[in-house]
């Protein structure tokens, strides 16, 4: 394996919250994730408002219990991805080997060893001795970042080196939907690793793939987040919700805390097209913040939640989107407006099971909300009116 990969040092996983998780603060505040398991009330009444939408494509529409059928093609027999140089970043990449549909599970790893955050060079050869000469060759193969020392990082020695460069966050929380600060993922008791292949992911701002750690099965699983082109590049986000500062602001903290300059899609914008897509980010990170404030005015906060959506769709952000419709949600359920509600729950299932598959804790409560809306803890607190179900 080429050695010239983008460096990669720790990196929050892409999601759909702030540098503080929000969690509801009070009945009428609109939390941008779900932190509650619902209680299921079998006495709730089981009305046609209730029931679950027709679907318009029975084909292909997902129910309760069901992943997204775009997800099949992880079934394929043949390899959706190989290492390849990437012209891009001068150094190797993951490529596309066929065509890849939105969500589908594109690889589960397991990691090639995991260490706390507290390490040093020697726990590191020292995991490292645990295996066989030829994966030990292949960690040798991944970038190091610190080879020299840069404004704000010393060099580091080689192993230690390459594993700060390439090590992913999985465990005890890290990357399965708990909240990141920073640049380098560090909760309490958390523990990172190195991947052979998801380590060689290189960074875009406008990421094609998503990665979750499967905390039961102990994996890295990295599914699509549109459909991919045969040969094109496997990219993901390595900066949460940095992602949406301008571009000059990007380009100048991915260089300085990772130590390469981004020449993704998005940055290489210029002109008219790169000040329209700085404005864009900018709105859908003022419109998270205003969302969260608008649980006694519904209908205005329906209102953003669609303004978000779009601008999301346009950027090619749609890592964003199951926030954004839990969102929607609550302010469905708080006026007791349950056909939509689960409408757009069953929305922010199937961006949740494109991003980090069915079994996920995200996907299943919201499966669970999709199943019974009214025991959401904000169901009812509002009069009731109607509002609006997500666009076809």
């Amino acid at each position: 394996m080429a050695t010239g990969a983008h460096p990669r040092p720790l990196r929050p996983a892409p999601s759909p919250r702030g540098t503080s998780h929000r969690y509801s603060r009070s009945s009428l505040y609109i939390s941008h994730t779900p932190t509650l398991e619902p209680m299921v009330d079998e006495e709730a009444e089981d009305d046609e408002a209730d029931s679950p939408p027709a679907p318009s494509t029975p084909s292909s529409e997902p129910s309760p219990g069901r992943e997204p059928s775009s997800t099949s093609s992880a079934e394929d027999s043949a390899p959706a991805f190989q290492v390849s140089p990437s012209p891009r970043t001068g150094g190797v990449g993951l490529f596309a080997t066929r065509m890849i549909s939105r969500g589908a599970l594109i690889l589960s790893e397991a990691p090639l060893f995991t260490l706390p955050s507290k390490r040093t060079n020697s726990t590191v050869m020292s995991a490292l001795s645990q295996r066989t000469r030829e994966e030990q060759r292949d960690f040798f193969a991944l970038w190091n970042a610190f080879k020299a020392p840069r404004k704000g990082h010393p060099a580091l020695l080689p192993a230690l080196g390459i594993f700060e460069t390439n090590a992913l966050p999985c465990g005890s929380g890290a990357g399965s939907g708990k909240e990141e600060s920073g640049w380098k993922v560090d909760p309490c008791g958390s523990r990172e690793g190195v991947f052979l292949h998801a380590s060689r992911l290189n960074h875009s701002c406008r990421p094609n793939v998503c990665r979750w750690w499967d905390a039961e099965m102990q994996e890295m699983r990295i599914r699509a987040l549109c459909d991919i082109e045969q040969d094109e590049e496997l990219v993901m986000s390595y900066v949460g919700i940095d992602i949406l500062k301008a571009r000059v602001e990007r380009l100048t903290e991915i260089e300085e805390a990772l130590g390469f300059v981004c020449t993704c899609e998005a940055c290489m914008l210029e002109g008219e097209e790169c000040l329209e897509s700085d404005r864009k980010r900018a709105a859908v990170r003022r419109l998270f913040e205003e969302i969260g404030q608008c649980g006694k005015e519904p209908t205005l906060g329906m209102r953003k939640v669609k303004l978000a959506l779009r601008l999301l769709q346009e950027e090619q952000l749609v890592h964003y989107e199951a926030s954004f419709c839990f969102d929607a949600f609550q302010f469905c359920v708080l006026v007791s407006d349950f056909a939509n509600a689960k409408a757009w729950v069953r929305k922010a299932w199937e961006a949740a099971c494109n991003s980090s598959g069915p079994d996920s804790p995200t996907a299943r409560t919201f499966k669970m909300y999709w199943a019974n809306p009214r025991t959401h803890q904000l169901a009812g607190v509002l009069p009731r009116m109607t509002l609006s179900g997500p666009e076809v």
